[in-house]
């Protein structure tokens, strides 16, 4: 449906209306879909030309593919009560953001991206809204266990051998990495459930 129109403007934008509304049934999704091309090329015939210009009008006329989509959501009352899937590929931004956000953090330098990603992690795992929020708060203290776990750890060393040296450190660190690691795939083993199951009710 999204890549039979012959223009790569509307053929994109159907394809966003049609990712971002993935939760939808299948048949409810490609009807959307068919109303939208149907509109778009109405509007089209009715404009004295149809190059890029035009198009883009027209697209814009209609409205941002994302609220197209949330409104089509919106009309699906049994979504409403449960986590809804999000594109694969905001799901490994998210992820990406969860894993490297500590390693980052404890560079020198560049520890202000890893605080920036930390931050960035928490807030697209708090909004999102394929995550139930006990999995959202487990993945959130995992993401701060760090700042307890690096400390905790560096002082048993200290003690066990009256300093503490590199290899040492390091192992504080690999050790404290393992709590975000944990989050992260944590959140991504219920994203693939989801996606999963919404795929087998709705197809």
């Amino acid at each position: 449906m999204t890549d039979t129109h012959p223009h790569p403007l509307v053929r994109a934008y159907l394809s966003s209306v049609d990712q971002r509304a993935g939760a939808l049934p299948k048949a409810r999704r490609e009807e959307l879909l068919a109303d939208l091309s149907e509109h778009i090329e109405a509007s089209l015939a009715d404009a004295d030309h149809s190059d890029d210009a035009a198009v883009s009008r027209v697209l814009d006329q209609l409205g941002d593919p994302g609220a197209i989509a949330d409104a089509a959501l919106a009309e699906e009352p049994s979504l409403l009560a449960g986590p809804q899937p999000e594109s694969r590929a905001r799901t490994h931004v998210t992820l990406t953001l969860v894993v490297l956000a500590f390693p980052l953090t404890v560079v020198p330098v560049i520890g202000i991206l890893g605080l920036a990603a930390a931050a960035a992690g928490l807030w697209r795992i708090w909004k999102s809204p394929q995550w139930m929020r006990p999995e959202k708060v487990r993945a959130t203290a995992l993401m701060l266990a760090p700042l307890i776990t690096v400390p905790a750890l560096s002082l048993i060393f200290i003690l066990a051998s009256n300093g503490l040296t590199a290899a040492e450190l390091i192992t504080a660190l690999l050790l404290s990495w393992c709590a975000p690691a944990a989050a992260a795939i944590a959140l991504s083993r219920a994203a693939s459930h989801l996606r999963e199951t919404t795929t087998a009710t709705h197809n």
